[in-house]
């Protein structure tokens, strides 16, 4: 069936000359989800972009106050919004939320400003893509009970919106790239730059300085390179964007943001000057982990890295705990369920720590979190990650030390990092680290990451997608490093004793 997309002037039918498409993305977006944007096609046709964007959440708090405002307390919409609302402040007591954010406005604040920063990544991407030659934006205005507009439901700009959509569809624009966003220090980067141009340049030719910029303006590179337009009448017609650069740089300096910037030195003014990244530091210059790892896993990827690491480390064999330790397990257990969780049961209770670095570990038949030892074990739960996505974050502690916390988690510093599921309903004696709030479409909310307590010692519960990133990103290796070393803090002190009722207490968690 051919469907019409446009009528040109002076015709009478609707012609099937484009090809709309809706290429919404998973939120945070990735460098193959940014690819993605700067490559879809029409297979030969002109790409109409007529659906594509990225919400926020709801301030539910401030959109409650409206309704208040306005004498309409009472009305559907109100109560629906006021449900969510109160969802959330239960949340923002189950979750210690105020050691997090001032008031508990402020997460709402924080989602609505990061909004602009992820629009405005993605239109830097489909900006730069030679087949879109349009685009209608996802969406003017918060309806239909959701977060995907740059105004709210009372008609508000949301923060740096206006800004964002001015920069974005800029009729000269420099498109620019860096990947990876998230590199050690001493390792290479792939800069490019494209000109979007929708006929604004006369043709010739203009003189442009492309510059690498970190902390302390320590400059990584530093080129001046001509750009040629060619005249808007040539045949054929040339394309709204032109490649202008690519180079691979290595990036030897110190930590921290760091930008690259593309500046016309003559006869234009573009907007889209410069896109950030991050340096860390070398494996080598990370947190040092003393302490010996047991490792529960059959992952010899994971083993090997330890080992290159300098991480000590040796194999889990249940039985025969002599001391405190810092148990890392990693995917399937390699013996029965039933005796390694009795036996990881004993050796936390005596004071040993254990870290359970992925989600599958502890899944008993079709109950994902069947083995945990816990007696409300709740359960691992998909949360939202497109157009209306959760914002996740995370309470300063020795987990991230090193690492942005105190906050809602930067999309690109994380990106990598950021789980598709969270834990839900588990039990409220749960230390909570790291979590995702989903007030974009509905409510939903659980944790990313959470110290759980039994007896003198503790095990870690994380859906952060650190295993897959080791060795890709740096913030995976922190990460890890970060609860290793967190684990060992007592680790020097004899073990414990069990208590009488032990194994009442595992009766009681399903042991």
């Amino acid at each position: 069936m051919v469907i019409g997309s446009i009528s040109n002037p002076g015709s009478k039918v609707w012609e099937d000359i484009l090809a709309d498409t809706h290429p919404y993305q998973r939120v945070p977006h990735t460098a193959e989800i940014i690819r993605t944007l700067r490559t879809v096609s029409g297979n030969g046709k002109p790409v109409w972009l007529s659906e594509y964007g990225i919400g926020s959440a709801i301030d539910l708090l401030r959109t409650v106050r409206w309704y208040e405002q306005a004498g309409k307390p009472e009305v559907e919409d109100a109560q629906l919004y006021r449900s969510w609302r109160d969802q959330y402040l239960a949340d923002w007591e189950r979750y210690r939320l105020a050691e997090v954010f001032g008031r508990p406005e402020d997460f709402f604040t924080q989602s609505l400003a990061r909004m602009a920063g992820q629009r405005l990544l993605g239109l830097n991407a489909i900006r730069s893509n030679p087949n879109v030659i349009g685009h209608s934006l996802t969406g003017t205005l918060d309806q239909g009970m959701t977060a995907e507009g740059v105004w709210t439901t009372f008609r508000e700009l949301k923060p740096g919106a206006t800004d964002a959509l001015f920069d974005g569809w800029a009729p000269l624009r420099w498109c620019l790239f860096v990947e990876p966003v998230n590199i050690y220090r001493g390792t290479p980067v792939r800069l490019e730059a494209m000109l979007a141009n929708e006929d604004v340049l006369a043709p010739g030719e203009y003189p442009v300085r492309l510059q690498v910029v970190g902390p302390n303006l320590t400059r990584a590179f530093d080129k001046r390179i001509t750009v040629k337009i060619v005249d808007p009448k040539s045949k054929p017609e040339p394309p709204l964007v032109q490649p202008v650069f690519a180079e691979d740089v290595v990036i030897d300096g110190p930590p921290g943001d760091w930008r690259f910037l593309a500046t016309f030195e003559k006869g234009a003014a573009a907007c889209g000057e410069e896109v950030k990244f991050f340096v860390d530091v070398t494996p080598e210059e990370m947190p040092k982990v003393e302490a010996e790892v047991v490792l529960m896993s059959s992952d010899t990827g994971l083993a090997e890295w330890l080992t290159k690491r300098g991480i000590r480390h040796r194999p889990y064999v249940p039985g025969g705990q002599t001391g405190r330790e810092v148990v890392l397990a990693s995917g399937k257990p390699t013996a029965d369920p039933a005796v390694v969780f009795r036996d990881l049961a004993q050796r936390i209770a005596r004071g040993s720590t254990v870290i359970f670095l992925t989600t599958d570990t502890y899944a008993r038949g079709g109950w994902p979190t069947g083995w945990l030892p816990l007696k409300t074990k709740g359960s691992v739960s998909p949360i939202a990650r497109w157009l209306y996505h959760s914002d996740e974050w995370a309470r300063r502690h020795p987990i991230f030390e090193g690492l942005p916390a105190g906050g809602l988690m930067d999309y690109s510093y994380y990106r990598e990092l950021i789980p598709e599921v969270v834990f839900t309903g588990i039990d409220p004696g749960a230390e909570p680290v790291a979590g995702g709030i989903n007030a974009s479409w509905g409510y939903q909310s659980g944790l990313t990451v959470a110290v759980c307590k039994l007896g003198a010692g503790e095990f870690i519960l994380n859906t952060l997608l650190i295993r897959e990133n080791l060795g890709k990103v740096p913030q995976a290796e922190r990460l890890l490093r970060n609860m290793l070393r967190f684990a060992a803090r007592d680790i020097a002190k004899p073990p414990a004793e069990l208590p009488a009722d032990f194994d009442e207490q595992l009766r009681a968690v399903g042991y």
